[in-house]
């Protein structure tokens, strides 16, 4: 799944980069969690592939980003400036070919994004959205990103309370909310996603949903 925008009530965010490293890296056992680069042809390639896929359009929707260029355009535009204001954003997972090896040796396979959202409607805490090629899903990768971003995020940034949100009839991505080990929290129509009816799901020992402005539309 992708994911949407909102803003931490607690968090802090005592080593926010001033510049972007190309050799940032999260390591986890089988991945590496790094950057978008603008400018690099095969990042802007394997996100115009990923967001092409059918399994993406049927969940996601059709982004519009039906060339390697918008997809450049879009790292540029839109991914870069949050990495730059947050630390975070939509990050590239790319998979080890062999335990140790370093990010440049591994190959892109999906994305995890951790976001918040602007707007009087944007929810006070991020969450944490994720999405795999088609042939990558059911490994385990998904789960793997998503523990190895939120522990950054954590550790690094002082981010101690995220969400994560999906379709309420999408079993699988709420699987992957549970292994992360979030709590269910309820459905509800997300008025910063349209009304969306979708499962809200929580960090342990966070505030009730109102709290964070979650409420039906």
């Amino acid at each position: 799944m992708s994911t949407t925008s909102t803003t931490s009530t607690t968090s802090t965010t005592s080593t926010m980069p001033t510049s972007i490293s190309t050799n940032f890296s999260i390591p986890t056992e089988r991945l590496h969690i790094s950057y978008f680069e603008p400018g690099n042809h095969s990042h802007s390639t394997f996100l115009h592939h990923l967001w092409n896929t059918d399994e993406f359009i049927a969940t996601e929707g059709n982004l519009g980003i039906d060339t390697p260029e918008k997809a450049g355009e879009f790292i540029t535009i839109k991914v870069q400036p949050n990495y730059k204001k947050n630390g975070y954003g939509q990050m590239l997972v790319s998979l080890k070919p062999y335990p140790g090896a370093t990010l440049a040796e591994s190959k892109p396979i999906g994305i995890v994004t951790l976001m918040k959202g602007t707007g009087e409607n944007a929810y006070t805490a991020p969450d944490v959205g994720y999405t795999t090629l088609p042939e990558e899903n059911g490994k385990g990768y998904a789960t793997e990103a998503a523990i190895g971003l939120i522990a950054y995020a954590k550790r690094e940034l002082g981010v101690n309370e995220v969400f994560g949100f999906c379709d309420h009839n999408n079993m699988r991505s709420r699987r992957v909310l549970e292994k992360i080990g979030m709590e269910f929290r309820g459905e509800r129509h997300l008025k910063y996603f349209g009304g969306a009816h979708s499962a809200v799901y929580a960090l342990p020992g966070m505030g009730d949903l109102k709290d964070y402005g979650i409420e039906d539309v």
